[in-house]
């Protein structure tokens, strides 16, 4: 928070401040389980976000970062908005990820999590279906 202080908007490091908070807050939530660690999280990725070019290296792991608090708060208050907006950001951080990029595994995984949530909502059986095939391609990387 002290950092994030000293970087005030229009400074070029403010994105990646507010990535690291993001991270620790949802660290923080997963050893406590303070749901206001979870909200203060997104609330700081959204940021971080909001300021990074589509073209900017380290979107994918931003979009990747706020998918996977979205999902961790629909598994909390189940408000399916949050587990589509996390399908949403993940397949956009997929088209970042490329096959050869080292964290495409890890948005492979988070995203089939989220379409097999969805699967257990909804019971649409292509949600399955993709989370299978997701996972599968994971494994072959």
């Amino acid at each position: 928070r002290a950092a994030l202080e000293l970087r005030p908007p229009g400074d070029r490091d403010r994105s990646s401040t507010l990535d690291e908070l993001n991270l620790c807050l949802s660290t923080r939530y997963d050893k406590l389980g303070i749901v206001a660690d979870l909200e203060e999280a997104i609330e700081f990725g959204r940021a971080a976000l909001k300021l990074l070019t589509r073209s900017h290296s380290s979107r994918g792991a931003s979009l990747h970062n706020l998918a996977c608090n979205l999902r961790k708060r629909f598994v909390k208050r189940a408000a399916i908005q949050d587990l589509e907006e996390a399908i949403e950001l993940l397949r956009s951080a997929l088209e970042l990820r490329p096959t050869e990029h080292p964290d495409r595994s890890s948005s492979l995984c988070e995203l089939a999590f989220c379409l097999s949530h969805r699967y257990d909502k909804h019971r649409v059986v292509e949600d399955l279906e993709e989370a299978v095939t997701l996972g599968h391609e994971a494994l072959e990387l």
